[in-house]
């Protein structure tokens, strides 16, 4: 006996209509999702435990009509949920179809089996940069004195960016901001990505810090915020980071790793904004001390100048009195001291005239003494002749002239 593909198909059919009539709940991972038609589809597969590898993969729809519905029932949870790589637990319907083969209809999700899976997660996350010395590494940097020059890692369409802006441009002190924008996905598989790439365009040395934010959504929509990925990189970033990334309760990952963790951009803004006014407030405090030190010592200083002052005058008018004495003396006892001294250099020239007088040729020569020349030259020194020299001798009342017969020098 044998069958048609399409007699075996429909007996497959049946079999499966007869004992999976009603809905099931299956555990698996989206690792595909795309929309076509008001449609959505998903590659649904299993992993092998602690690994990579696919032990089991199928197909699954959730129809136009279904999405809406399930849209009015989760909100925003539902867009956040229907991301690749995310750990969910759907009901399905099993359908087979003669031509089309097998496909899971989807009915509905249990969020709060994906929030479990993530809270492990994200346990595991925190346990992992722990123990790798990360969870405080970017809370070392200091931020500088002054925010200025800011980079900003969000979406372009985020209403949060729109008010962390209009924040700090409307600051009130009007500080000026240079902030410039590094778009990235805020949502979905491509978040940690797209983040790390951007991550690594931003040069340390032309920015003082980055932030990090995005406006409020679900629980699950901050799933992309726990991942190991992403906050290594953020941990690991070259600049203080601030994060807002919108949500008043829950706390992600990212938030523990990053420098500075604020509830909301707003928030940022206000941080950076009371930040700056603070290193203000402390430069006038330094100018206002800086002044009253200046004044203090000009006081100072004019005050010393006075003592100076006083005590020069004071000084200059007791010297002009002792100057006036020293003069009044002076006047007084000058002529006195000049005649004096006078009549002293008198008696002193008087006994030197004495003294050359008696030291003179004439004088000696009338003491009985003589002098002896040679061409017309005093010989002092026996010396000085030689036999046969012709000298002179001059004698209180003449001279004599002879010559040297011998010459005897002792």
């Amino acid at each position: 006996m044998s069958y048609s593909l399409f007699e075996l198909n429909e007996f497959i059919r049946q079999v499966l209509a007869l004992n999976l009539a009603d809905p099931l709940w299956v555990r698996c991972e989206l690792a595909q999702v795309k929309y076509s038609r008001g449609h959505c589809y998903l590659g649904l597969v299993q992993k092998e435990e602690g690994g990579e590898g696919i032990v089991a993969q199928g197909q699954a729809a959730i129809w136009a009509f279904k999405l809406k519905s399930l849209q009015r029932k989760m909100g925003f949870g539902l867009d956040a949920l229907l991301q690749e790589g995310m750990e969910v637990l759907v009901q399905v319907k099993v359908d087979f179809h003669e031509r089309y083969g097998l496909k899971l209809i989807v009915e509905d999700f249990d969020p709060g089996y994906t929030l479990g899976k993530l809270a492990l997660k994200k346990r595991e996350t925190l346990l992992r940069l722990k123990k790798e010395g990360l969870l405080e590494k970017n809370k070392g940097f200091d931020l500088p004195e002054a925010v200025q020059k800011i980079a900003i890692l969000s979406s372009e369409n985020a209403a949060g960016l729109k008010d962390f802006l209009e924040e700090l441009q409307n600051n009130g002190f009007g500080y000026r901001f240079d902030c410039r924008l590094f778009p990235v996905a805020m949502q979905g598989a491509k978040v940690s990505e797209e983040i790390a790439l951007q991550l690594n365009k931003i040069k340390p040395e032309k920015f003082d810090a980055i932030v990090i934010i995005r406006g409020g959504g679900s629980k699950l929509d901050l799933a992309a915020f726990d991942e190991y990925f992403l906050c290594e990189k953020i941990a690991n970033a070259p600049l203080p980071v601030i994060c807002g990334i919108g949500h008043e309760i829950d706390e992600t990952v990212l938030d523990r790793v990053a420098h500075t963790s604020l509830k909301t951009p707003t928030a940022v803004a206000g941080f950076i904004v009371h930040h700056n006014l603070r290193f203000e407030t402390a430069v006038l405090q330094l100018g206002m001390g800086i002044k009253r030190i200046a004044a203090e010592y000009i006081n100072g200083q004019k005050l010393l100048l006075a003592n100076i002052w006083q005590t020069a005058k004071e000084s200059v008018n007791n010297k002009m009195g002792n100057e006036k004495m020293m003069l009044g003396f002076i006047k007084t006892e000058l002529p006195v001291l000049l005649k004096n001294n006078i009549s002293l250099e008198k008696n002193k020239l008087g006994h030197l005239d004495k003294s050359i007088q008696l030291l003179s040729p004439e004088m000696a020569l009338k003491r009985g003494f003589s002098i002896t020349l040679k061409n017309g030259k005093t010989i002092d020194d026996a010396g000085q002749l030689a036999e046969g020299d012709e000298i002179e001798t001059v004698f209180k009342n003449g001279r004599s002239i002879s010559t040297v017969k011998k010459k005897v020098v002792q």
